[in-house]
């Protein structure tokens, strides 16, 4: 028997701690109970993107740009 998707657990929210005590959390679309395997690809995307222009950010500050 063939069961919907995100009917058999999943990931329903992704936490992100910053050492500063700052949280953000990313819940699942409010119709479903889980994250889709779409949802976490973009959202790995976005993860990627914003520790790439941070760490840019950093080395900026660095050498005093």
């Amino acid at each position: 028997m063939s069961r919907p998707a995100g009917s058999q657990g999943g990931i329903t929210r992704v936490i992100v701690r910053y050492s500063d005590g700052r949280v953000l959390n990313f819940v699942a679309d409010a119709r479903r109970p889980a994250f889709s395997e779409d949802d976490m690809l973009e959202l790995k995307k976005v993860i990627s993107q914003a520790a790439s222009a941070a760490e840019w950010a950093g080395i900026n500050t660095r050498l005093g740009f």
